[in-house]
Order: structure tokens, then sequence, then C-alpha cells
């Protein structure tokens, strides 16, 4: 015991004496006290059970017990072997004996004395040697139980051997792994393997040794042995698995290393950011990304994705990690250099025997070409749908950008429009460099061609591409310094040329940050996109003067018929909802003894007469007024006013100031008078075509009367012609007065016949026959054009089902009109048509015009369920309506017929016309819609349509409009009539304005 500091008040003695002598009791105490620094607590007991009792009770055991050997009720030997004391015992005994000492100690005393020989200090040393004794038998008991708890929680095996070999320790991992006992010699094979070897070295040298051994069922284990007091100690470490998972990357490897797509095996853990370590890459990965092993091992896949990797994918593959599933997505890597690739990733998760998931394998294929012709063609009809919509030429050129960065992904596009002698930015890459971005989008919109100098104005000029390999060693690149200043070191410069090599119609630039010339595929893909756009904007050209054709009149400029009835639709729907006293005066105006300047003059002066006329007309009229040409010398004007009085005194002057002045034409003034009607909405209608009719009555009344200005009055008109041939419409149905013509369309190419329009007659029993142009504007006037139509649908489908049986397949057309689709039961005479002839829907086809679309609300839910009955739908007259290309897409049309009016300069197929035909036939066979011309009258018409594919021909120069018996016998019985044969025109001339009367 370590005596107490001369600063530290020695601990009290605590003594339990269990002794049946009160004398002996008392002499140990006095012997304790004597030259004791320590304060000494003594309790007394003089039976064993006494002693027992107060351990138990007492709240901390003594320090030590004095405990005589001799009791009434036990020995102390029974006391020390049967109740394992919690403190340090001293056994006193009167009898002498070793055998006494030896028994004492075994039991668990500390220490033993005899009475007879006891002194103070005897005793004294006696009782510290036990206490300490004591301490340190616990401390290296509580030592030994940490130790075996350490070596049992090991996954190792551990054996301590002495110098013999024999086994003086083992844990319980080397028992269950093992069968390894304490004192049992070692099992068989571990002493027929190199450990045995090992061991004998160690007891020699004293050094440790590492050894691999297997046992007969094929377990392979690390064994370490190290030198130990009294022996060795031998480590076992099961390696079993290990080696297996070796030998199975050691496999994989083998397969990995020749593989063609790039192989990637990473740790399964961390599946969250960081993410995997990645401890094995092969050659295809280095070849395919740029990175060599040493640059991406102990790396995450991570380093891979970039700016523009979809955060959608990367969260599906994150999900999939963490729930140890397998993952096959196509995603957006980068290359060390940048560059992007698409790649194909197959990932799975590999298992040792346990079924832990130790690794994922990942397999990377590179779809990068796969990717952009999927995202090209996309990109291409995207550009389709946007011309073919009619949406702006910039949103058109944008698309065509996107298809130069699809085929170019290191280049950075821009498209430039040609104007005159100035190119326009039309559309730029989002990835140039915001400084290059803005100078050429706010500092230099436009280009000057007129400029002698310069890459672009000499890729205009010439046609060709100019190729800038590196702007470094250029000097005609004007803004070169900005270019380099960010980085960007090649310019390629593309011109759009027109597809008759004719003109340039725009340019696209590519800047880039590498150096070079276009390789040979590169060129290639170049020459495509250049000649899509160029057909594309070229189709937008055509598009254009389509629409212009469309719109306005091409001889005076003006807006032409449908425009007008537009302008005047709109006007009157803002005049029925505006308040107050605005109105609207319909005017139309004829030129007098305008046919008398044609036939002296010829039509060249009547056609500069008719630009003059409009001319000062324009100028005489107000902004807010509208003036067209309805067509011939017919003027209408659309004109507001607030008070008449004022309007009428005011118009009356304008007009006269027109005319008051003479026309030059030809060399010589010529001096003309014109008439004007008037009529007003709301107070006379509000329909288009009544208010046009009554402009066109008052017209008549002044030049009747010799007068310029004649207003529309109503009760002035009754017992006119026009009244009579009203009267008589009305009784030309029950009266069996109408027949039906039929003109046959044949097929293009072949020139059979494949249908039959028909086309509405009335034969009036005291006039004869009457034009459809008279007779049928007044039936859509007055409604009677449903119950005509009705007719004409059921009298057309009973022919076509009887010409079935001689010509089965031939269908039949009919023309419905606008005022058709307001009836309620249109759908119903369709059907009652088809069920009273039975007739095959699918034979026949239904003609509308674009008026349809325009006029009527509810006009596609009315196709949709026409449609629905399995007739055909087609578009007649296309190219004479407003927008009309924006129908072809939305609308169930399976094909659209090309108005005459497009036909007639046909024969040279280089105009403008030639242009527009054949773009309508390539943008309806691009929407699946097939193309049929009519009013074709000569030979090298019929020739033009079929070289650019048109699908079906009508015209007077195959068959004209003739009776059903005639038509069967001159079209269905009879090959085609000679062409010489049909240049004579019917008395009754086809008219294009109006649903049948072709």
């Amino acid at each position: 015991m370590t005596p107490p500091t001369d600063t530290e008040a020695p601990a009290d003695l605590s003594v339990l004496i269990v002794d049946d002598s009160p004398e002996d009791a008392e002499l140990y105490l006095r012997l304790l006290r004597r030259g004791n620094p320590r304060t000494v607590r003594i309790h007394h007991c003089p039976l064993g059970e006494d002693g027992l009792a107060w351990l138990r009770a007492a709240a901390t055991p003594p320090d030590c017990i004095l405990l005589d050997y001799n009791l009434p009720d036990m020995t102390g030997v029974e006391f020390l072997r049967d109740h394992h004391p919690p403190c340090a015992v001293v056994l006193l005994t009167g009898a002498a004996g070793e055998q006494i000492a030896v028994d004492a100690l075994q039991a668990g005393a500390q220490d033993y004395l005899n009475k007879g020989s006891l002194s103070a200090e005897l005793l004294q040393r006696g009782v510290d040697r036990a206490v300490e004794k004591f301490r340190l038998q616990r401390e290296l008991q509580a030592s030994r139980e940490r130790m075996a708890a350490v070596l049992s929680s090991l996954d190792d095996a551990v054996m301590a051997l002495d110098h013999d070999c024999e086994l003086m320790y083992v844990n319980e991992e080397a028992e269950r792994q093992l069968g390894a006992r304490v004192y049992h010699p070692l099992p068989g094979w571990l002493c027929r393997t190199s450990l045995h070897l090992a061991v004998e070295e160690v007891l020699a040298s004293g050094e440790r040794r590492s050894v691999d051994l297997s046992d007969e069922t094929g377990r392979w284990f690390d064994g370490r042995v190290h030198h130990s007091p009294g022996g060795v100690t031998i480590v076992l470490r099961d390696v079993t698995r290990a080696r297996h998972e070796r030998e199975r990357l050691r496999l994989l490897e083998s397969v990995a290393v020749s593989a063609q797509d790039a192989v990637v095996i990473a740790e399964a853990n961390p599946s969250l950011y960081p993410g995997p370590r990645v401890v094995y890459v092969n050659a295809a990965f280095t070849r395919a990304t740029g990175y060599t092993p040493d640059e991406i091992i102990g790396q995450t896949p991570r380093i891979l994705q970039g700016p523009d990797t979809d955060r959608a994918v990367l969260a599906r593959i994150s999900d999939r990690l963490r729930r140890w599933r397998k993952v096959n997505e196509t995603v957006l890597n980068y290359r060390k250099d940048g560059t992007p690739i698409w790649v194909n990733l197959s990932i799975v998760p590999v298992a040792d025997e346990r079924g832990w998931y130790t690794h994922w394998v990942s397999v990377q294929r590179d779809v990068t070409a796969d990717v952009r012709r999927t995202q090209f063609e996309e990109a291409r009809r995207n550009v389709l749908e946007l011309t073919s919509a009619g949406r702006p030429i910039e949103d058109v050129l944008d698309g065509l950008c996107q298809l130069l960065a699809l085929s170019f992904p290191t280049r950075a596009p821009t498209a430039w429009l040609k104007h005159d002698q100035q190119l326009t930015l039309a559309a730029s890459s989002a990835v140039l460099p915001a400084e290059v971005r803005e100078y050429i989008t706010a500092q230099r919109r436009t280009i000057d061609l007129t400029e002698p100098v310069g890459v672009t104005q000499t890729a205009v000029r010439t046609g060709q591409p100019v190729i800038i390999e590196n702007i470094a060693d250029s000097t005609e690149v004007r803004m070169g310094d900005l270019l380099l200043r960010n980085d960007l070191r090649s310019l390629w410069v593309l011109p759009i040329c027109s597809a008759d090599g004719q003109d340039t119609l725009g340019v696209f630039t590519l800047f880039s940050v590498h150096t070079g010339a276009p390789t040979a595929s590169e060129q290639r893909s170049l020459h495509d996109i250049l000649e899509f756009a160029a057909t594309l904007l070229d189709r937008r050209a055509a598009q254009q003067q389509l629409q212009r054709m469309a719109l306005f009149d091409g001889l005076t400029g003006l807006p032409n018929r449908a425009l007008y009835l537009e302008h005047l639709r709109r006007a009157l729907s803002e005049t029925h909802r505006a308040a107050g006293s605005a109105q609207l005066a319909v005017g139309m105006l004829d030129l007098n003894r305008f046919k008398h300047v044609n036939d002296t003059l010829g039509h060249t002066a009547g056609d500069e007469l008719l630009r003059q006329v409009g001319v000062r007309l324009r100028r005489a009229l107000r902004p807010s007024d509208v003036l067209a040409r309805m067509g011939g010398d017919e003027f209408t004007l659309l004109l507001p006013f607030t008070n008449r009085e004022r309007f009428e005194t005011g118009i009356k002057r304008r007009i006269d100031d027109v005319f008051h002045e003479p026309f030059m034409v030809s060399g010589q003034p010529l001096f003309m008078s014109c008439s004007l009607g008037l009529t007003f909405a709301p107070v006379q209608g509000q329909e288009a075509e009544v208010l046009l009719s009554q402009a066109d009555m008052a017209m008549y009344d002044a030049k009747r009367a010799g007068r310029t200005v004649a207003t529309f009055d109503p009760h002035a008109t009754k017992g006119t012609p026009v009244i009579s041939l009203e009267s008589d419409l009305h009784t030309a149905l029950t009266g069996q007065e109408f027949e039906l013509h039929y003109q046959g369309l044949f097929q293009a190419g072949a020139r059979h016949p494949v249908a039959a329009e028909a086309l509405l007659r009335w034969r009036h029993p005291t006039r004869g026959l009457i034009s459809p142009a008279d007779f049928i504007p007044l039936a859509e006037s007055t409604g009677l054009i449903v119950p005509i139509g009705a007719w004409v649908l059921c009298e057309a489908a009973r022919q076509a089902a009887r010409w079935q049986a001689t010509h089965p397949g031939l269908r039949v057309n009919v023309n419905l009109s606008a005022r058709q689709f307001w009836a309620p039961d249109l759908l119903q005479h369709v059907t009652d048509a088809l069920n009273a002839s039975r007739l095959n829907p699918a034979l026949l086809t239904l003609e509308i015009t674009e008026s349809v679309l325009l006029d009527v609300p509810n006009a596609a839910e009315t196709l949709e369920q026409l449609h629905g009955l399995g007739v055909h739908l087609s578009l007649d007259d296309f190219g004479t309506g407003y927008s009309s290309l924006s129908y072809l897409h939305r609308l169930p049309l399976h094909g659209l017929k090309i108005d005459r009016s497009f036909v007639h300069d046909l024969g040279e197929g280089t105009g403008a016309a030639a242009k527009i035909v054949r773009a309508i036939i390539l943008m309806a066979h691009a929407l699946k819609l097939h193309v049929t011309v009519e009013g074709l009258e000569r030979e090298v018409q019929v020739a033009f349509v079929e070289a650019v594919e048109g699908d079906y021909l009508q015209g007077y120069f195959l068959a004209r409009p003739l009776p059903g018996p005639a038509f069967e016998q001159q079209v269905l019985g009879w090959p085609a009539p000679d062409p010489a044969q049909l240049t004579h025109r019917p008395d009754v001339p086809a008219s294009s304005g109006s649903p049948h009367t072709h």
C-alpha cells in the first residue's frame, strides 16, 4: 500500500472480524490501532452466518475480513469457498499446517496468519498485503473479461499456442470456424498446411509471419502468426468471399478490356453526393471520354455530367440507385475537352455471395449519332410544320439554326435574310458569347451589301460559301478582334441560294472555337441543310405570293373580293356592338364606257386606266375607308360615317374630284366618269352579300339615271328582273327544272376518269338554260340553296351508285356552300342521300370553299362529323381565300383543288404561278393530301401538272361538263376525246365563284 503524502490524510481502514472469541477480537483491534495513522473501524461477528448477513446488509464491503478458521457454524475455508466475500480476506488459525494455508488460498483468501505469532507489525503488514492483492486480482479479472469480450467480438479466429503447440486460448470465432478447443490438439488440416511451418519459424526467430491456407472444403484464410510470451498467437481471417470477388472482378475485367463499349466499375456506396468512386475503366472509356484511368479512378462518374445534362434523367438514375435497381437511360455526358456526347447508360449492381451489393457496373454506349439523327428529324418536321402553319419567317429560320446546331454541335449559327441590298438578322444561337451576340443583334442588326468588301458580301455576291479556317490569319473579318477576344477561331459563311440559282435568299454564319474547314461529310450535311432552307424560303415566298394573290388584286394592288368581305364582316360586327350613330356605307363603283376603252385602245390601255383610277380613288378616300377591286371595272367601297347628309355630300364631291381631270393612257388624255351605288348598314341590313347586292342595284340606278351617285331604294326594286327570277327560283325545285351536269376528274399520267364533279344547272321553262352565276348567289341569299343542295346530294349519290355497276370505284364530287353549313340538318341531308342511294360513303367527296371556314363558326365541328360518316372532304378553289394554309394541318381533309386562276400561265413552268402550284403540291403531299388542278385547257398545262406530280386533272382539255347520259357515252364509254375537239367552250361558261357553277 502506498503511504499517504504530507498533504493527503490516510484513508480509514474498515475491518470485519469473524471470530467466536471476543478476547481474540479485542486483541486484533488493539494490534491494528497500535502505531497506525489511519482510523480503524471494526465490526465483530462471532458466527460465520452473522458475518455473511452483515456483508449482505452493508452498503459498502469492508477493506478486509479477519476470518477465524474454526467457527462454531462453519470453517473459514467453507466461508470462503461457498460465499466468495467481496473484499480481501486474511485467514487466522491457531493450528499449524501447510494444508490449511493451501486450502485457504485456493478458496480465495489473500493471506494466512498464525494466531500464536501475531504482532502489531505482522498483522498490519498482512492486512495491507491482502487488501492490495485483492485489488490487483480484481483489476486483472476485469482486464481478462474485457480482453475476452474483445476477442469474442472479432470476426477473425484467434488462438494462443505454447512452445509445444498446445492450445492455450481460443476465441469464440476460432471455435465456430475451426472447431478448436483449449487444451486440445490443433485441427488436423491446420497441422498439414503452411501454418505449421510458419509457427515453427516464429518460435525460432520471434518475427511475424503471414501465410495463406485453405481447408478441405475450399475455404481460404489469411493467417498471421505473432510471437507472444510463452508461445505464439495465431489470427486467421476467412477471405473466401473476397478471393471469389477478386476472381469475378478479374474475369469481368478480362471481358471489359476487349469490349467496344465504355465500361465503368464503381463502389456501391455512396449513391448520393458526392457519388460512388470509380475503381476501374476500360480502354473504350478513355477513347469515348478522353479521360485516362489515372484521371478518373477515385473520382465520381458525375464528372461526366455538364450544364445541359437533363436533371430529370439524373433524378431517375439517383432514385433507382438508391433502391438498388437496374438503370437504363439515355443521358447527355461531356468529354474531357467539353464536347457533348449522348450515351445509352446501363448500370447494374453487383452483389457478393451474401447478397450484399459491393459495386456498380456501368456500360456506356455512344449513341450520339442516333440521338442527333432523331433530334434532326424532329427539328426538320418542326420546321415544316412552322412553314405549313404560316408562322413568321423568324420562327422558321430559328428552327433551321437548330438543325445546324444539331449537325454541328461545336458551332454557333446565325441566320440572315436578304432584303434588296441589305441582310437582316433573323435568328441567332443562344450559345454565342454574350458580347458577340449583343454586337450582332444591337450594333450590326443589318449588313449593307453595297459595301465592296466583307466575307458576307462576298458570299452573297458569288453565291458560294466563304470559309475562314482561322480568323487570326484573316484580314477580311471585320469583327475579327471581337471574335478572337471571345475565343471564336473560325467562321463559315453559307449563302442560301434560290432553287433556280438566280438569287441569294439569305445567309447562315457558323462561329466556332475550333479552327478548320468543313470535312467531306460536313460539306454534305451543309449542302443538304442549305437545299432544305432554300426550298423552305422559296416555298415561303410562293406562299406570300399566294397569300397576296388570294387577298389582293394583281392589277391595282387593292384588296380583292375575299379581303373586302373580311373587312366588311368585321366592320358590320363592330358597328353592331357599337352604340350611338355609327353607320357604314357600302359602295359599288363602275366605270362608264370602260368597254369602249378596251375595244378601241386595247386591254393594256384598259389595265393602265384601272391602275390610275385605283390610285386616285385611294388618295381621295380617308385612311379608315376600304377600297377594293371586285373584278373588271368594278370597285367596292366601305365607308364609315356618323352623319348621313354630310357623308353623301362629301362622297359625291370626292368622287367628282377623282374624275374631274383626264387620265393619261397610251399617250392621250381620257375623260372618264363613274356610277356609284351606296347602301347603308345597319339601316338597310347587316348581311354582307345582301348589302353588296343592294349597292349593285343602286349603281345600276345611277347608270340609268345618268348620275354619279345613287343610294339604294328598297321600294324602287319591286318588279325588277331580279325579283322575277327570285320568284321563279322558289318553284324551280318543285317544278323539276334543275338538272345535274358532270365534269370528269382524271388520274394524272394515265388520264383515265376517276371521278365526276356534279354541277347544278337550271333549265328555265321560258328563259332556257340560266347561268349558275346568275341564280346561285340568289339561291344563297334567299336560303333556297339549302333544299336545292339537299336535292343535289341525293341526285348525285343516286347517279354514282348506278355507275358502280359498270365503273366500280368511280367517285362523285358535290360542292357545298357556306349557307348549307349554317343549316342544322346538313349532316342529315348527307346521311339521307347515302342511305337512299346505298352508295359507299368513301365514293362521295364533298368540296367546300374557304368561305365556309371563314363564315361558319362551327364549321370545323361539322367537318369532323361529316368525316365520321366516311365521306371524303376536299378544299375547293384553294388559294383564293384568307389564310388558307392554316387549315390544312388541322382539318380532316383528304385533298384540295388548286383554283383555275393559277393555271393560265402554267405553260412556261417558270413564272410565279408555276412556282406557287409546285409549292402547293409539295406542301399538300407533305400533309398527305391529294391535289386536283382545275381549269386545264392546253396540253402544256396538263403536262406541267403531271411533271410536278399533281394527282388529278380537270378542265376542258380533258372533258367539258355534260349531262348524265352524254357523260356516260363520251367520258365513261369511250376514250378521252381529241383535245382539238374540246377547244370550243359551251354556251354557259363555268364560274369559279360559287359551288355548283363550274
